[in-house]
């Protein structure tokens, strides 16, 4: 059996015009909700997971957590 969870990225700032979206990045708000909701994965997860994150700063910031 293998349990998915799917997380969407913590709070980003906004796109500004031109800018590359996948350079944006985690508010320090974003920051503060990555850090709480990593720790209760951790409590949650069994050893040995893979994370899987796309590209984007804001999504690997959030997973680095």
């Amino acid at each position: 059996m293998m349990d998915l969870i799917l997380w969407r990225h913590a709070e980003a700032i906004e796109a500004r015009d031109g800018e590359d979206d996948l350079q944006r990045a985690l508010t320090p708000r974003g920051e503060k909700q990555a850090a709480r909701m990593a720790a209760w994965l951790d409590r949650q997860l069994p050893e040995g997971l893979r994370v899987l994150a796309s590209p984007a700063r804001r999504t690997e910031q959030t997973a680095r957590a």
